[in-house]
């Protein structure tokens, strides 16, 4: 007698590439602490003579793990004694506010540029992505958003009675609204608001629509300023990519039976080498960020570029509770490790699942 059919639980392949991808993070993430921890312990170690074992290193490593993942990390005694935990919990919504459009500007330029470039093979176009992409390396970010700053003083006073600096209205501008004292929303000397700590969905939220106006216009240009000079970056290498692409056999034999190019480019290698894109921009991601925070620091945001600027000038100091080779830039350092990481993670899945070519695996 015949029994009944065995059905047997199969994950995908996709699914089980994920997982292992995510069960992967925890420890990625533990070797970034561990390595930032030796550049802190070798050099205290070769300064002072202290070296406490095997022993010591572990109970220090394993205290530096607990605090970063608790949250302890000091306060800053240059914001009244605002715990650092605190600072970070309020500069990470501008800065992803920031990013959500200049990304966007990016991606609206740099995709349909880096395809167009790429497929032409005309020596005139090399040269004009050889040197932008160089333009963009080089580029003086500081001194651009300085200038863009100058440029733009008298025009946003006279028409927006506030200045160009920061992405909240200063104090004057309150004033003119007929506000004494900004509303209770906006929160430390005018730096952050309240409740999602986004400064657009905040407004929005609280029906300001003229505060909508001059934030959403604030971030319009330091967007469009990060955008110009990550489109340089990422269309050095996204060039070679489509040039490679259009080299490839199945392009090659479609335009010998009369594709046209126009199909090729936005309807097959378009979809090819989208996933390689995303891929690209996870390694360019630490220019990205380095871009972001400069163009932070430079127009006084009180977002991640800021905070950055103010650790690595001193300006924020250690974390109390834990030994003085814990400065307090490891901190920052281990949120960069866990937002570098996770995009990388984010961006694997997504290009994974993008890419045309079928997953194989049992």
């Amino acid at each position: 007698m015949r029994g009944r059919p065995v059905h047997r639980f199969r994950i995908s392949p996709y699914i089980r590439y994920a997982i292992q991808r995510l069960l992967l993070f925890p420890a990625q993430l533990l070797l970034v602490l561990l390595i930032l921890y030796l550049a802190l312990y070798i050099p205290s170690v070769l300064a002072t003579g202290q070296y406490s074992g095997l022993t010591g290193f572990w109970s220090g490593f394993s205290q530096v793990v607990i605090n970063d993942f608790s949250g302890n990390w000091g306060v800053s005694i240059q914001f009244g004694g605002v715990p650092v935990a605190q600072l970070y919990a309020w500069a990470i919504p501008q800065s992803i506010e920031l990013a959500v459009f200049a990304l966007g500007f990016a991606a609206a330029i740099a995709y349909p540029v880096s395809l167009l470039t790429g497929w032409s093979r005309r020596p005139p176009v090399d040269e004009t992505v050889r040197i932008t992409s160089l333009f963009g390396t080089f580029f003086p970010v500081i001194i651009a958003g300085g200038a863009v700053t100058a440029g733009l003083f008298y025009w946003f006073l006279s028409t927006y009675h506030d200045i160009p600096i920061g992405i909240l209205p200063n104090s004057f501008w309150w004033l003119d609204q007929g506000y004494y004292l900004p509303p209770s929303w906006v929160l430390f000397t005018q730096a952050f608001t309240a409740p999602t700590g986004f400064p657009l969905i905040d407004g929005a939220i609280h029906g300001a629509w003229s505060f909508e106006e001059v934030v959403l216009l604030k971030t319009l240009i330091q967007a469009g300023l990060i955008a110009i000079v990550y489109v340089s970056i990422f269309l050095r290498h996204s060039f070679t990519i489509v040039r490679d692409a259009r080299e490839e056999l199945h392009v090659v034999a479609a335009r010998s039976r009369g594709v046209s190019d126009r199909a090729l480019l936005w309807r097959h290698t378009a979809r090819r080498v989208r996933p390689t894109f995303l891929l690209l921009f996870a390694l360019t991601l630490p220019a990205y960020l380095g871009t972001q925070f400069v163009v932070e620091a430079t127009f006084h945001d009180y977002g991640l570029g800021t905070l950055v600027f103010l650790t690595l000038t001193g300006q924020i100091p250690p974390r109390q509770s834990l030994a003085p080779i814990l400065e307090s830039w490891q901190v920052m350092m281990f949120l960069l490790a866990i937002a570098v990481l996770a995009w990388l993670v984010a961006v694997d899945l997504i290009a994974h699942r993008l890419d045309p070519r079928p997953v194989t695996g049992k």
